[in-house]
């Protein structure tokens, strides 16, 4: 099979495509055909250099990924409910590495789920990792419901965007930040009301907010804690900047919560159901192939991304 392989920590010229052996898969697993993944910030982050590197450069073949859509190849004897031919999707092996930039990808029944007869593969591929951080996040931590303000950050982005849908989902009054060229398409998700970071202090324009879902970290985190009410929930994401958020909070009479996503099958087939009845809309802005492997993650290195990037497996 084909597999984009991990040289060394670095930039793009360190991923390379190359021809391997499918992977082996034990009683208890499932061997996919992937049809398309996503890429994530964290892969960015991990190519370049991170907590993970060292230990996925010697963990053989050194393969990237976690998301993934496609059709179940092969069933271990022991696995039950899937069948070959299943069309599934999911977050593979986390928080271990799942090795989804390739043709092939074992995986176990309890990380995937199946994909709804109306939704494609490229669409089910980007709500996973996202899909999951964004609801997760809202509707465990923020709680959010009807009535509910909640603020959410980068607005536009893979899980911002998926975040402001699922936000209105709950019921919540949805402020949201992005730059001004991103508006239209920002409120087209469903948010109520739009702030353009490039020209508005956020905290300037609102206050009052039950809930603020940070995606960006740093100096948002503080700048966030002026706009919340007391006993608010500040979400943060980015786990390099986001170390003081809980006590930050703490001092300001709210809450922080350093998140961080679980595999969850249920919380999956939530998913799953979302897209299939139209509530989760996720936007695809590139498509790219494996062979493409440098320039989609170039494209998301750029940064200001809409919705997210999917590659054809």
């Amino acid at each position: 099979m084909k597999a984009v392989i991990l040289k060394g920590a670095g930039d793009v010229s360190q991923l390379a495509v190359e021809e391997i052996a499918a992977p082996t898969i034990e009683a208890d697993e499932m061997l996919i055909r992937t049809r398309y993944f996503s890429i994530n910030p964290i892969e960015i982050k991990t190519r370049k250099g991170n907590r993970f590197t060292k230990k996925l450069l010697a963990d053989k073949p050194s393969i990237l990924g976690w998301d993934l859509g496609g059709v179940v190849e092969k069933v271990g004897k022991n696995v039950k409910g899937f069948s070959q031919g299943d069309p599934v999707f999911g977050v593979i092996g986390f928080p271990d590495f799942g090795k989804t930039y390739a043709e092939y990808v074992a995986a176990r029944p309890k990380d995937v789920c199946k994909i709804p007869e109306n939704v494609d593969f490229d669409q089910a591929s980007v709500c996973t990792i996202a899909g999951l951080t964004a609801y997760q996040a809202l509707k465990y931590h923020g709680k959010l419901a009807p009535g509910k303000r909640v603020l959410i950050h980068a607005a536009s982005g893979g899980v911002g965007h998926l975040g402001v849908q699922l936000a209105k989902h709950f019921g919540a009054e949805v402020f949201a930040t992005a730059s001004g060229g991103k508006k239209e398409f920002v409120k087209s998700l469903g948010a109520d009301h739009f702030i353009d970071y490039k020209t508005q202090n956020f905290e300037e324009e609102i206050q009052q907010m039950d809930v603020v879902f940070d995606l960006i970290g740093g100096n948002y985190i503080d700048r966030s804690l002026k706009v919340l009410k007391k006993g608010g929930i500040l979400i943060s994401i980015p786990s390099a900047t986001n170390a003081e958020v809980e006590e930050k909070a703490a001092q300001q009479g709210c809450t922080g919560v350093r998140f961080s996503m679980q595999a969850d099958q249920t919380d999956l087939k939530e998913i799953a159901r979302l897209l299939e009845n139209g509530t989760l809309r996720p936007f695809i802005s590139n498509h790219f192939t494996l062979a493409q492997i440098r320039e989609a993650h170039g494209a998301l290195e750029e940064g200001h991304t809409k919705g997210k990037i999917a590659v054809e497996a």
